[in-house]
């Protein structure tokens, strides 16, 4: 089993995934959030934990349920591969925006 750092850096895929399945680039998420594109790069990568207000700011700027990302954030481990991720992340995405119409 992957270390501590592993499962984190593993989590934060979610983040990433989320920003490109919803075609936004990194600086103008980080502007919409208030944040520097530096930091959202290093959520993307695991260096650094995002802040709960973050992750709801996160989930309103891409338009996808809180609970989404805090759902896959757990999913995730250092062994889910970033394509397993996304097909499941893309899904579940799709499903919601369907339910809604």
């Amino acid at each position: 089993m992957g270390s501590k750092t592993e499962k984190h850096r593993g989590n934060r895929n979610i983040f990433r995934l989320l920003r490109i399945a919803r075609d936004r680039k990194v600086k103008d998420l980080a502007d919409e959030l208030l944040v520097t594109p530096a930091y959202i790069n290093a959520i993307e990568k695991g260096d650094r934990q995002p802040s709960e207000r973050l992750v709801r700011d996160y989930a309103r700027a891409l338009d996808v349920d809180e609970q989404v990302i805090r759902t896959f954030a757990q999913k995730a481990d250092g062994n889910t591969s970033f394509e397993r991720l996304l097909l499941a992340l893309l899904q579940t995405i799709c499903s919601a925006d369907e339910a809604e119409k």
